[in-house]
């Protein structure tokens, strides 16, 4: 890098004097779309991990460690898949663009395959529904590898600015968030009397759902605009090298260990959470159970625009890193605030009348939510930033591949989280799951879910406070991209000079 690049560079003191150019800034319109292609992307995930348990293991009373298998042999497919459709995408060249193709295509197949889910043979067994949710999982996760990897990927390649990435960011949060507002009702939705049953119910929402994601990936793809020009002139890379290249950015692998553990915290917790919801705040009433996590879920949702704002702009003055940390520090707070607000009644606090306190459990998700939204955000912009960097020693934008790998790893940790959430009600004892749990099995499942939610906060804490890339050393790899392309296009216009 040019040193006197570096000098004038480090002469800029405070956030006021970054100002984002014209050609970097991204319209509304455009963030809008890409925020719709991002509601699809989490819907497309989060319709079969939410129904899974309500429908195979409440309503058709499968062993909850045979649908954790279930579940987990097709998210090793998905890890496969999602590594090579990000190599693939960084290597296609069509009239439409690296990503878009995948986007649209991913987001079709989604919704065809999605209401197959639920249609489960009558009477069937435990293995024989393992086979067959287990089939037809598999091969959607290929298909919301194709709409979810090109599509992460594009978001990073939309702006080059240090802000308007985090801007990018903010607005998929603010438009995915309707996504969130919906997932908390599914398992209400599927509970009403219009049904016959709960399975029923999840095939009609299904199909209702799978409108909602081909609409909202056409979107990204009809008002998104790719920045090909150079990317689509670059050298190809192999898939095997690409990914060799990727493991081995620092930063990056900091970034991936800060998101893998906080993924374990909030998600490691979700069988044993159900149960908690169900029979040990709610004494086993499933109808006020799911009305419980819908509003639940409504009140702390919306913790994603308070999140996602207030990490916007904390970003533009303290940086994404320290952000990162604030919001890493709220999930830790709020687990702990679950040894207090997830019970039944609560005798330290007699003058709120005992049929108000189930609404009480909803405070750890608020807290928990804010310092979820605002990770996730910075997280996003921060893996353009890695890009960058990867671009100063490649020469290529690599944004697939990164993607593809984050992807993998996350998808291979929810293998994990899979299984280690299925058996985790064995942990405290209940293994038997035609029978309720008792109150001191239950008991129990509160305490391990504290200890694990917070003991991986901390994991993730400790990995991000050691992550290098700074504001200053991100606009400096910026320009030294920048003034590479300058002399690029120079040399091309006129060869002969030096």
């Amino acid at each position: 890098m040019d040193p006197q690049e570096k000098a004038e560079l480090s002469e800029i003191p405070h956030w006021e004097k970054h100002t984002t150019a014209k050609s970097q800034r991204v319209s509304i319109l455009s963030k809008v779309a890409y925020g719709a292609g991002g509601m699809a992307d989490f819907l497309n995930t989060q319709l079969p991990g939410g129904l899974a348990i309500p429908v195979y293991a409440r309503h058709f009373g499968m062993d909850t460690g045979l649908l954790a298998i279930a579940n987990a042999v097709p998210r090793l497919i998905a890890v496969l898949s999602a590594s090579l459709i990000g190599g693939i995408s960084d290597n296609t060249r069509t009239r439409w663009g690296r990503r878009k193709p995948y986007i649209l295509g991913g987001a079709v197949l989604c919704a065809l395959v999605l209401p197959l889910l639920w249609l489960a043979p009558a009477g069937a067994g435990g293995w024989t529904l393992l086979l067959f949710f287990g089939g037809i999982l598999s091969i959607y996760s290929i298909f919301d590898s194709m709409l979810s990897v090109p599509h992460q990927a594009m978001g990073l390649e939309l702006s080059n600015d240090y802000d308007e990435r985090t801007r990018v960011q903010a607005w998929k949060g603010y438009i995915s968030a309707i996504g969130f507002f919906m997932a908390p009702w599914f398992y209400w939705f599927c509970t009403r009397e219009v049904f016959r049953d709960v399975a029923q119910g999840a095939i009609v929402l299904s199909v209702l759902v799978g409108l909602v994601i081909i609409a909202g990936a056409a979107m990204t793809v009809a008002f998104c605009k790719e920045k090909t020009t150079e990317a689509m002139h670059q050298e190809k890379i192999a898939l095997w090298p690409a990914l060799k290249l990727t493991c081995g950015n620092r930063p990056f692998l900091l970034l991936q260990g800060t998101a893998v553990f906080l993924m374990f915290s909030i998600s490691s917790g979700s069988t044993v959470g159900f149960y908690l919801n169900i029979d040990y705040v709610c004494g086993g009433d499933e109808k006020f159970g799911a009305l419980l996590g819908g509003v639940a879920g409504t009140v702390t949702t919306s913790m994603t625009y308070v999140g996602t704002m207030l990490g916007l702009w904390m970003s533009t003055h303290l940086g994404k890193r320290t952000v990162g940390l604030f919001g890493l520090a709220l999930v830790f707070g709020g687990g702990l605030l679950v040894s207090i607000f997830l019970a039944p009644r609560y005798d330290w606090l007699p003058w709120i009348p005992p049929q108000h306190h189930p609404w009480f459990t909803m405070v750890p998700g608020i807290v928990i939510n804010l310092g979820l939204q605002a990770c996730n955000l910075m997280f996003s912009s921060m893996m353009a930033d890695v890009c960058d960097e990867d671009e100063i020693s490649t020469g290529l934008r690599r944004e697939g591949a990164y993607v593809a790998v984050a992807t993998a790893l996350n998808r291979t940790v929810g293998i994990v989280l899979i299984l280690v959430a299925g058996f985790m009600p064995y942990l405290a004892g209940y293994t038997d799951m035609s029978a309720r749990p008792t109150e001191g099995q239950l008991i129990a499942m509160k305490w391990i879910l504290i200890i694990v939610q917070g003991g991986a906060a901390v994991a993730a804490l400790a990995f991000l406070w050691f992550y290098p890339i700074t504001r200053h050393r991100a606009e400096l790899t910026r320009r030294t991209l920048d003034e590479r392309l300058r002399r690029a296009a120079a040399l091309q216009e006129n060869p002969n000079h030096e």
